[in-house]
């Protein structure tokens, strides 16, 4: 039986591929686990398609790792596709893994080849407050919402959009100017004005481009910016290619540009465009200062501050070559605050005491004006920076004496967990539903199906792991208000309608991190991060 071990020094995985294909290998990855909730021992057991070297993302690749069906349409049986691939290693290979003689051991280990029950619970649904003044109702939905009753913070003026695009796209920059006025045949969208309630004006000189070079794109901002700031949004139509992507957005971004993108290959399919012109127009809206919603949240006085990195990595060795932290601060109704420069350098010690520093200056600020802070970290963060985030929490906590709750909670979407719902035909978890691990370890589901509508409308995907690093006494900060925040927080992302439920304090680090990673490796200059429009989107 064929398999290899993989570790990342944090975890150790044993894998068997199960499928070799010319795009690459379906795994079984077995991974050792202690289940604290019931004091056992174990392996997780995932399924997992590698891509091969070399081989592009397509979407047969996506058909392979199951996220697409056999008629390359959404893999709305993903539950139980990717349970079934684990049953049947379990069914054909158990019996040659086990038993298992440990160096040393007098017995031999055999594991159980059944499937571990947990109990889980339900948190309450996210609910939407859109409209303003006395429009201002609460929704259970995103897009009917503020279709229905308007935008929560509405503006009086958007800026206008200053289309760019090369000559030979001239024809898709104007199709998806009229998709964005609702005014394009075969594309059911009511349009940006009546959806968001404030004039659509577009720039009747666009800026024509050779190309996205650096050179180019300097050329092009010139005609977005005056004296006093931007005077336009820009709204870039190109073919894909992450190069071309990438270097516009450190140019604009470096000046406080936030810039709007559309592919050619979207605009030209018409499936694509009446998905995404909805989405498209939204985050213009954000971007020109609006706030299309916001989620109810469990108490009114809480900070969120969501805590990342993106380091400058060189070399064969992956040296780190200069050091970046930086911070995103919601509030608990998921409505973006800003985003700040925690800590960095290139020397390895000065960057922590910087974020030492950085991070109790803002603790002690932020417990005067509100009654709890949370911070959530993500994967990316290493060990000896998560060792400081706990001790400067710990230490606010103790100087407030009560007067403001912390904690801290580990947010990770990467990880090997994996779990099925057996009271409903598809397997599929309700949203909102958790299960303990152990003491202030859980799963959680951010999107799932409902109970009053348990049918399958998209891919749901796996469990989020978390972990509760360090809180003030739960008399002031239970879990459940903890979990229930994060479930609030999955409901604000303003990249779409129906963007990924991911909460937006983990999830726009991570949009940021990954720009910020590409900005530093291409030596491209890096945006005003303090900026209060979200840009990233």
């Amino acid at each position: 039986m064929n398999w290899r071990v993989a570790s990342d020094g944090f975890t150790t995985d044993v894998i068997f591929p199960v499928g070799t294909h010319p795009e690459g290998e379906e795994e079984i990855i077995l991974q050792p686990y202690f289940l604290s909730a019931t004091h056992q021992y174990g392996f997780l057991v995932d399924f997992h398609f590698r891509l091969a070297k070399g081989v592009p993302f397509s979407r047969r690749v996506q058909q392979l790792s199951l996220s697409l069906d056999e008629r390359f349409r959404r893999n709305l049986d993903y539950y139980a596709d990717r349970l079934a691939r684990i049953e049947e290693f379990i069914s054909n290979r158990w019996v040659q893994l086990m038993p298992i003689l440990l160096p040393g051991a007098q017995k031999p280990l055999v594991f159980s080849a059944d499937l571990t029950p947990l109990s889980s619970q339900g948190l309450k649904p996210k609910c939407y407050i859109v409209g303003s003044g006395r429009n201002q109702r609460e929704h259970p939905g995103q897009f009917t919402g503020v279709k229905e009753a308007g935008p929560w913070k509405p503006i009086t003026k958007c800026p206008p959009l200053l289309f760019i695009f090369r000559q030979q796209d001239i024809e898709s920059a104007r199709r998806l100017a009229r998709a964005l006025r609702g005014r394009e045949p075969g594309i059911p969208f009511v349009g940006f004005e009546k959806l968001f309630r404030v004039l659509l004006e577009v720039s009747a000189n666009p800026v024509v481009v050779t190309d996205f070079s650096q050179a180019e794109m300097q050329r092009a901002l010139s005609f977005a910016v005056g004296p006093d700031g931007p005077t336009h949004i820009p709204v870039l139509v190109m073919p894909k290619g992450e190069d071309a992507y990438v270097v516009h957005k450190a140019i604009f971004t470096h000046v406080g540009v936030p810039t709007q993108v559309c592919s050619t290959e979207v605009i030209a399919d018409d499936y694509a465009l009446q998905w995404s012109v909805a989405n498209i127009a939204l985050q213009i809206f954000c971007k020109a200062g609006g706030q299309p919603w916001k989620v109810k949240p469990t108490d009114e006085h809480s900070l969120i501050i969501g805590l990342s990195q993106s380091h400058k990595v060189v070399g064969d060795d992956h040296r780190v070559d200069k050091y970046f932290a930086f911070s995103i601060l919601t509030d608990s109704s998921g409505l973006f605050q800003s985003i700040n420069v925690v800590a960095e350098g290139s020397d390895k010690e000065t960057y922590l005491e910087q974020m030492r520093a950085n991070l109790q200056k803002m603790l002690e600020e932020k417990a005067a004006v509100f009654k709890k802070v949370v911070l959530h970290t993500s994967f990316r963060l290493r060990f000896e920076e998560m060792q400081v985030i706990q001790e400067v929490v710990s230490a606010a906590a103790a100087k407030s004496s009560g007067q403001c709750a912390f904690a801290v909670v580990k947010v990770n979407q990467r990880n090997r967990f994996f779990a099925v719902n057996r009271s409903v035909n598809s397997l599929v978890p309700y949203e909102g539903s958790y299960m303990r691990l152990g003491r202030r370890e859980y799963l959680i589901w951010f999107e799932g199906i409902f109970r009053n509508n348990p049918n399958v409308k998209k891919v749901i995907p796996g469990p989020t792991h978390l972990s509760f690093l360090k809180v003030s006494e739960e008399a002031l900060i239970g879990d459940e208000q903890i979990l229930q925040d994060l479930v609030n927080l999955s409901g604000a992302n303003w990249r779409g309608f129906n963007a990924k439920s991911a909460p937006v304090s983990v999830f726009f680090c991570h949009l940021v991190a990954e720009r910020l990673h590409e900005f530093q490796q291409r030596n491209l200059p890096l945006p005003q991060l303090h900026d209060f429009k979200p840009w990233f989107l």
